[in-house]
This record gives structure tokens, C-alpha cells and sequence, in this order.
């Protein structure tokens, strides 16, 4: 006697997990990916995603040369890097390194592995993080401690969201009343 069974339409997957999935960034169905740290959390994400800027729009001149150089700007308290502006030092940070493939990593041996590792190459100078290539230690360091904080954040944000967003944001949770500074919190 044969057995059948029958299975239901298959699921279609949803075009924007698949997009966020292939940009390497983004957040759909409750799920995100920014810099290469998996998010549960909208509000989270919203905190160190960039958003995309006109460059033609920039009135303020301390945003203009921000936006030039991949710097701050003090006065709006803001951060641009690749053509985006961030609210978060820690994303800024992240995003100030160059997107590179395996492929592209380079054509020693150490950026191959350290690209895999999330480490540095000291024979060329440059680290990887997440995917993207920093020139010299310190932005490597930099890069990586940034990297860390923001998956702390994720880990903290299935506690306390807020507590999350202040974390990379250097600021207070309005529900614990908890301040942050550099990724850590602070005595009130």
C-alpha cells in the first residue's frame, strides 16, 4: 500500500528578508542585519542604520564638510560616512571602512585570513571587520571595539530595548533610568 503525502503550496520567501539578506543590511519581518550583527529589534536598528543623504540638500556647513570627509559635525551632533548620516559614533565608525568581498580582500595570504577572522593584516596595514577593510591599527581597533559594542547592544535589546538604543547612542534609558557613555553605562 502506497503512502501520499500532501504537502501544502510551498512558502514563499519574503523579498525583504531576501533583500536585506543579499545587501548584507536592513530589517524585515522583525529580523535586521546592520554591520554584520544580527538585530531583533526596529528601534534598535533605526538607531545605527544611516540614513541616505541629499548632498545637495545640506544647508548646515558644519554637516558639508562632515559629509566631505567622513566626519562629525558638531553642531547637529551628527556623523557622515559613505554617503550616509549616522546618529551613532559606533556605526559611524563601522561605517567608515571600505565594503570588500573575500575576493577582494587582497592578495597576501594574512588580509585573505584576517578578512575571515575579522582580523589584521600586519604585512599590508589593514584590518576587517564585518566585511569592510580599515587602512592602520588604530581604525582597525577602532572598528572593532565599535563591532562589539553593537552586539552587546543586540544581546541587551531582548532585556530592554532602550536600554539598547542608549547603549549606542551615549544616552539615557527613559524605562531604567540607566546612562551610557562609550558604550558603557555610567553612574547617574
Amino acid at each position: 500500500m502506497a503512502v501520499f503525502t500532501l504537502a501544502g503550496p510551498a512558502q514563499a520567501a519574503c523579498p525583504g528578508c531576501e533583500a536585506v539578506e543579499k545587501k548584507g543590511a536592513g530589517f524585515c519581518c522583525g529580523k535586521g542585519l546592520a554591520f554584520g550583527v544580527k538585530l531583533t529589534s526596529q528601534k534598535l536598528y533605526d538607531s545605527v542604520a544611516g540614513e541616505e543623504i541629499d548632498a545637495d540638500a545640506i544647508k548646515c556647513p558644519g554637516c558639508k564638510s562632515a559629509h566631505k570627509e567622513n566626519g562629525k559635525c558638531s553642531h547637529c551632533r551628527v556623523a557622515m560616512a559613505d554617503g550616509k548620516m549616522y546618529r551613532s559614533e559606533y556605526s559611524h565608525t563601522l561605517a567608515k571602512g571600505k565594503p570588500v568581498s573575500a575576493d577582494e580582500a587582497g592578495h597576501c595570504g594574512g588580509c585573505k585570513t584576517a578578512h575571515t577572522e575579522n582580523g589584521y593584516c600586519t604585512g599590508c596595514g589593514v584590518g576587517f571587520v564585518a566585511g569592510r577593510m580599515y587602512k592602520g591599527q588604530e581604525s582597525f581597533e577602532a572598528a572593532s571595539a565599535a563591532h562589539e559594542t553593537l552586539e552587546t547592544a543586540s544581546a541587551m535589546a531582548k532585556k530592554c530595548v532602550d536600554c539598547a538604543v542608549a547603549m549606542v547612542t551615549d544616552g539615557e534609558c527613559p524605562s531604567c533610568k540607566v546612562k551610557f557613555k562609550k558604550g558603557e553605562k555610567i553612574e547617574s
